[in-house]
């Protein structure tokens, strides 16, 4: 018993070596196929995330692999898998080792890029293997298909297609191995029914004819990175190793760089501060088709929101703000005034992100109100400016978000049913919708009809909070504007929310790409 225990242990074991044996980096599949291209291999490539396999990608590879003589397959790693919350449900060792196990593939190596395009490059294969639902190239909503096939091109190759069953991983994984409980499922098989996947893809693409203006309050968000070094011998503290720090474009640079996402155009006005301006850096962190117009006010900096964090958990620690926050002077508000006056009738639509931070004063709020073809707005309530920065000092609007907390301080109102609370304020705001965030919770609006609707969170997984409802304010704005349903509005920001939460602080911005691909494997 125990010599055939053992002769099968050996035997399992020599299996997973030959495994292990086809798992090969980059760049040593480079010199590998460059070799056998000697010896007068054909080669084929495949890519992709492959993070469930399936019937249809057993298939696929099969086929590819009769295209040549050695078939490679590359895979996303982890960072770069960007299909939403819980994904990859298997991680990127697992996944070259289940792909390695495969007869059809001899070689497996993880991408550490963004797309393919680097790999088939080093790789340079004869042939580049992709599904038929990536032939016809306006329906890949990546956009990464031409690129692809430009790189293999480049290297003397060609792209072709197989033709067999498929199967949807995202459906396989929906339907199977889903994060969202029963009720969360229900309400995306409802939105699915009623907005096909491509139909929403087309009005997100629609958003680039737009021309948005952006108004509000410059942040810079820093991020110090500690660990504890325990308490302090003569002092009632604990003190913490510096390891090292991050700094982020913040505040209504994250809302204009979100909203650069979807319009096409977006001009942004700021006021920065004369003594620490970081004037070159915000240059550096705007998105290309953001345009700006700064005005400086000489007795403050650029206001600073230096957080210390835990590192490991991201966990914050502590806040140190370097802020004025004292309304600006008549004179710098006549000419921001001046300024925008001659500007707004140039955009569609006007995004405000008001922090309360001293730049828009009465007199600016009245100029927004009265001269905004289509005003959004979003007015934060922060530790800055508790009890004096609320949604009430604006007379109307089209389109406001705030979270629940923020609705209940501007209603004067603690315990009433928030349902009851919206409904108050969205006329007392004299606004057309009204948005509250809810984050556990997801979001509820109400429209001039007075119906409360509600959508839950998508997210199930959170890296870092700061951003998230700055990120859906920004999303959600230019779909109001060119007036998509409420409810789809509603399910495009909290997945507009749940991928924000994934990424550090400002970090980046919510990818549009990103964001049509966690769309459609929710809706699969």
């Amino acid at each position: 018993m125990s010599a055939k225990g053992g002769l099968n242990f050996r035997v399992k074991r020599c299996k997973m070596d030959n495994v292990y044996e086809k798992i090969k980096t980059i760049d040593e599949l480079k010199a590998i196929v460059a070799d056998l291209k000697r010896q007068g291999k054909k080669i084929v490539h495949c890519h992709g995330v492959f993070d469930l396999i399936h019937p249809g990608h057993i298939r696929h590879l099969s086929a590819a692999k009769k295209e040549g003589d050695v078939l490679v397959v590359t895979i996303t790693a982890d960072k770069f898998v960007k299909r939403g919350p819980g994904r990859p449900i298997f991680n990127e060792n697992l996944r070259a080792e289940t792909l390695a196990a495969l007869h059809s593939v001899d070689f497996v190596s993880v991408d550490n890029n963004a797309t393919a395009v680097n790999a088939i490059k080093a790789i340079r294969p004869d042939i580049y293997v992709k599904g038929q639902e990536y032939e016809k190239k306006e329906k890949d909503v990546t956009g990464k298909i031409t690129d692809e096939e430009e790189a293999v091109k480049s290297v003397g190759g060609r792209i072709a297609f197989t033709y067999d069953i498929t199967f949807s991983s995202s459906k396989l994984i929906n339907e199977h191995l889903d994060v969202f409980p029963p009720e969360t499922r229900q309400y995306l098989q409802n939105i699915a029914e009623k907005h096909p996947v491509d139909k929403i893809v087309e009005q997100l693409r629609s958003c680039r004819k737009l021309k948005a203006l952006v108004i509000g309050d410059a942040i810079i968000d820093q991020y110090h990175y500690c660990e504890s070094m325990g308490k302090s011998m003569k002092e009632h503290l604990v003190v913490s190793k510096y390891l090292g720090d991050e700094s982020f474009a913040g505040g209504v640079f994250a809302t204009a760089n979100n909203a650069a996402q979807l319009c096409g155009e977006v001009h942004l006005v700021t006021m920065l501060g004369k003594q620490d301006t970081f004037e070159d850096f915000i240059k550096g962190h705007l998105q290309k088709n953001v345009t700006h117009k700064f005005f400086y006010r000489d007795d403050a900096p650029t206001t600073v929101k230096r957080r210390f964090l835990y590192h490991i958990l991201n966990q914050k620690l502590f806040e140190i703000c370097y802020i004025n926050d004292c309304p600006i002077g008549k004179e710098l508000e006549d000419q921001i005034g001046k300024y925008l006056e001659k500007v707004f009738d140039d955009y569609d639509l006007i995004i405000v992100s008001d922090f309360g931070h001293g730049l828009i004063t009465e007199k600016l709020v009245k100029l927004i109100t009265e001269k905004a073809k289509y005003l959004a707005l979003n007015v934060q309530t922060n530790s800055a400016n508790t009890g004096f920065n609320f949604i009430t000092k604006y007379p109307r609007a089209d389109y406001i978000v705030v979270d629940e907390q923020e609705i209940r301080l501007a209603a004067h109102d603690k315990h009433s049913d928030v349902k009851d609370i919206m409904r108050l304020m969205r006329e007392k705001l004299n606004c057309n919708t009204l948005m509250v965030t809810r984050g556990h919770k997801g979001t509820a609006y109400v429209d001039r009809g007075k119906s409360i609707h509600e959508s839950p969170a998508l997210a199930s997984k959170v890296v870092d909070r700061v951003g998230a409802g700055d990120a859906l304010f920004a999303f959600t704005a230019p779909l109001m504007a060119i007036k998509l349903p409420q409810d789809l509005i509603s399910f495009i920001g909290n997945a507009v929310g749940a991928l924000k939460v994934q990424i550090v602080c400002n970090r980046a911005p919510v990818d549009v790409v990103d964001l049509m691909k966690f769309v459609t494997r929710l809706l699969k």
